[in-house]
Parts: structure tokens; C-alpha cells; sequence
């Protein structure tokens, strides 16, 4: 393909920890954040900082307190930085092409590392624990989605119909949209499998530029992956230097008074749900 190469299987390096019964987890965190601005040049997306840790820290802390250990990120811009950034806790691919390619390939470079029920996280969101937890609890492949969202031309769009995505796309009309697709799914062992022959389909016809959307969309066809609306969850996806500004000022606050909130509910021997949960 013109450009860059396809991912070959044979430098994957596949996890040996196929007896843990937790899904693995894996971050896509290749892309340099252009549309940051100066905020991007020193550090790749991922290592933004928020609220005292940087993004990537706080989804590896996320996924560790859910239970899953097994976690891979995939790297790109300023790979070295991200490395060392894991600091032994997530296994890194590298993809070399980050430049020249987008989500859909990073995610191809993960298939033969990926051997059972799988998380998958954009490295730029923020957002707080509940979501993977209402993921985990799901009883099939799923993804969140925010059902207040979805009015903006950047927004990845989602179509949802009897609880299930029909389509997921940037270009999705907006007579059928429904909401936005936040950034964070989960898929059973024969889901990921065939998400990732999709995957393969598409690069192999040039489509290396294309985003994981357009994988997830084929396999809905097939499969039902179940819509959890996370709207009355603190959440961002950070594009923008903006967004990172709402991120610090606002939604990380937000996190925060709620895992506090959550923390007194378990104190006293409540759950989030026994109690009402106010934003200010």
C-alpha cells in the first residue's frame, strides 16, 4: 500500500498471560494531537497532564482498579516518552507509521497480542471509572455513548436503534443520530476476533488513514454491540486546547467530587445508586 507498510503478525509480540480471566485492555495512544497546538509539542497527546497525572495515567489507573492488568498501549509520537511513561505497567507496540496512519491501523497492530475479551480506549478521553464499570457489567460487547452529545461536526456519531448500534461515523446525518461515541468499548473474545478481520479487510484496500469506526460499523452488522449511555457521567475527549482547558477547570473536578462521593456512600455502607449524585 502506498505509504506504509501493513502491519506484519510475525513482530507482535502476543501476551503470554492468557490464564488471567479479566479482558485485556488496549490504549490507542499513536497520534501526536496536532489540533492541541502548542500544547502538543512537548509531549505527545497521552501525557497531558490533568488534574495532577497524565491522561494515560489515568486510564492505566482505571483499568488496574477494575482488575485488569494485562494492558497494552499502543505508542507513535514521541514514543520513547510513552515508554518510559508505562513504567512496566502496560506492554507498548510501536506504530511507526503514526504519522501517515489513524486508530484503525494502531488497532491492527494489536491483533495477535489480543487472545480474549477486550477493552479498547482513545488515549484522549477523560472520564470517570463508572463507565468501564457499566462496560464489565454488560453481558456482551458494548460501548458507551453519550446520548446529550453528538451535535458537532468533530463528534463521532453513533446510530442506535433497540438498544444496539446500526452505525458509527463522523458523517452520520444528524436526523439519525442519536449520540456520541465516547472512546471506550468492550468486546467478547469472538467479537474482537472478528473486529479485527474487519480491520485487516480495510488496511489490506488502503485504508490505513481510516478510523476504528469503520471496523466497529462492520461488525455491528454482524453482531450486536449494545449502546451504554454514560450521559449523567462526568466525561471529555480532549482535541483541543480548549478542551483541555474544560478538562483541568471542569470535568476532572467533577470526577473527583464523585469518586469522594462514592468513597463516603461505601463508608457508610451505601452504594453510588442508593444516593442522589448533584453536579454542581
Amino acid at each position: 500500500m502506498p505509504g506504509f507498510d501493513l502491519p506484519r503478525r510475525e513482530t507482535i509480540v502476543r501476551s503470554n498471560r492468557s490464564g488471567e480471566k479479566k479482558p485485556q485492555a488496549l490504549i490507542l495512544a499513536a497520534g501526536r494531537g496536532q489540533r492541541l497546538g502548542d500544547s502538543a509539542d512537548e509531549f505527545p497527546k497521552c501525557l497531558l497532564q490533568v488534574g495532577g497525572s497524565s491522561l494515560l495515567d489515568h486510564q492505566l489507573n482505571m483499568l488496574v482498579e477494575a482488575g485488569i492488568t494485562d494492558i497494552c498501549v499502543i505508542a507513535g509520537y514521541q514514543k520513547n516518552a510513552v515508554e518510559r511513561a508505562c513504567q512496566n505497567r502496560a506492554h507498548v507496540i510501536i506504530n511507526p507509521e503514526w504519522a501517515c496512519t489513524n486508530s484503525l491501523y494502531s488497532l491492527l497492530l494489536a491483533r495477535a497480542w489480543v487472545n480474549r475479551d477486550l477493552v479498547v480506549m482513545n488515549c484522549d478521553v477523560l472520564v470517570d471509572s463508572s463507565a468501564l464499570s457499566m462496560l464489565l457489567n454488560n453481558k456482551s460487547s458494548c460501548f458507551a455513548y453519550d446520548s446529550s452529545s453528538g451535535d458537532d461536526d468533530e463528534h463521532m456519531k453513533v446510530e442506535i436503534f433497540d438498544g444496539v448500534l446500526k452505525s458509527m461515523s463522523k458523517d452520520l446525518h444528524h436526523s439519525k443520530v442519536n449520540g456520541e461515541n465516547v472512546g471506550m468499548l468492550y468486546f467478547q473474545q469472538q467479537d474482537s476476533t472478528q473486529l479485527f478481520v474487519h480491520a485487516d479487510a480495510l488496511v489490506s484496500a488502503g485504508g490505513g488513514r481510516q478510523w476504528m469506526a469503520e471496523a466497529v460499523q462492520l461488525l455491528a452488522r454482524e453482531r450486536a454491540l449494545v449502546g451504554v449511555d454514560i450521559k449523567d457521567l462526568p466525561w471529555i475527549e480532549i482535541d483541543y486546547h480548549a478542551d483541555l482547558e474544560k478538562a483541568r477547570d471542569y470535568t476532572w473536578p467533577l470526577i473527583e467530587q464523585r469518586r469522594q462521593f462514592v468513597s463516603r456512600g461505601a463508608a457508610v455502607g451505601q452504594s453510588a445508586n442508593d444516593r442522589e449524585y448533584a453536579e454542581p
